[in-house]
């Protein structure tokens, strides 16, 4: 058994899916430290909760945060998806920063929030800078800021919300997996966004797999979609663990895990001429179903049109 899968030489999704549940189930040294992670998450709400409630809102800043960012007691801040600050409370609020050459950002912060540095900081990232590279970052934060309205009415596509924790906080699920260069393997990795899909009275978890480009062929396609296949299989091993139930909670959901799970593996890009002529089939892990998706968006500053196969039954 490989620890990696090149998947530009192999795209069999049903051949993926249990070689990565292999990998899962052979070094199984993640549940321990995922058990860790739910028990940081739930240790630290008071701390977070308290630096995220302090925070007011500037313009273009959004606050995220990940298992690493909980465990050091702070907030990540975010300009056009891209990291560009963090946030702390000590006595008072601090905020640090670093270079951001792709921002033309040249200072090295340690300040207070209500700072004179940190005023100039507010104020740079107020205004609408253009990044000198393309990333699929923006549009992530575009995503996730259009699914966490709340309001049907300027709401692109209904009946899905981002996975967010302590009250609102965009949340960025970290995996003991990696799909990246077209290749899978045994490493620490992250969902690009992680969802709730309502579909009439079930909600399912949706693992989303973004590319800031549109795809040109089925190849392209098929190593996005296995890549996110692999993170799905990742979610269903974590629920089935020892710490199952904590996760559920943490992911917004109450009571407990169903007998029957089912995850959405959804690939998400620009709109462009390329569509899949049809979904993979369903891949089933005991009870539990991994189904296919596809999501094609429009974006100019912000989220215009949203076409997706997400609600269909097919």
């Amino acid at each position: 058994m490989s620890d990696k899968i090149d998947l530009t030489k192999n795209r069999d999704l049903e051949y993926i899916a249990n070689e990565v549940r292999q990998w899962l189930q052979k070094d199984n040294s993640w549940v321990k430290r995922f058990s860790e992670y739910a028990k940081d998450i739930k240790d630290e709400k008071d701390t977070i909760t308290e630096i995220k409630e302090s925070f007011h809102k500037s313009p273009n800043l959004n606050l995220y945060t990940r298992i690493s960012d909980i465990k050091n007691k702070g907030i990540n801040i975010r300009y056009k998806g891209e990291s560009v600050g963090y946030i702390k409370k000590d006595d008072k609020l601090k905020l640090l920063t670093v270079k951001k050459e792709c921002f033309n950002w040249n200072k090295e912060l340690n300040c207070d929030w209500d700072s004179p540095e940190a005023t100039e900081f507010r104020k740079y990232f107020s205004q609408n800078i253009e990044c000198n590279r393309q990333t699929e970052h923006n549009f992530e934060s575009m995503l996730i800021e259009e699914f966490a309205k709340r309001s049907s009415k300027d709401k692109k596509l209904c009946n899905i919300q981002p996975v967010r924790i302590y009250n609102g906080l965009a949340f960025q699920m970290a995996t003991a997996l990696k799909g990246s260069g077209g290749e899978i393997c045994m490493s620490t990795g992250h969902i690009d966004i992680l969802a709730r899909v309502k579909h009439g009275t079930e909600t399912n978890l949706c693992v989303i797999e973004l590319k800031k480009d549109a795809l040109k062929d089925d190849k392209g396609a098929d190593i996005v979609r296995a890549q996110g296949l692999a993170y799905a299989v990742f979610l269903r091993e974590l629920l089935r663990s020892s710490c199952g139930e904590e996760w559920y909670k943490i992911f917004g959901y109450s009571g407990k895990i169903p007998e029957k799970l089912t995850i959405n593996v959804c690939i998400a890009m620009p709109e462009g001429e390329y569509k899949p002529k049809a979904e993979p089939k369903d891949i089933k892990i005991g009870n539990d179903t991994l189904i296919f998706k596809s999501l094609f968006f429009e974006a100019k500053e912000t989220i215009t049109s949203i076409k997706t196969n997400l609600f269909s039954k097919e």
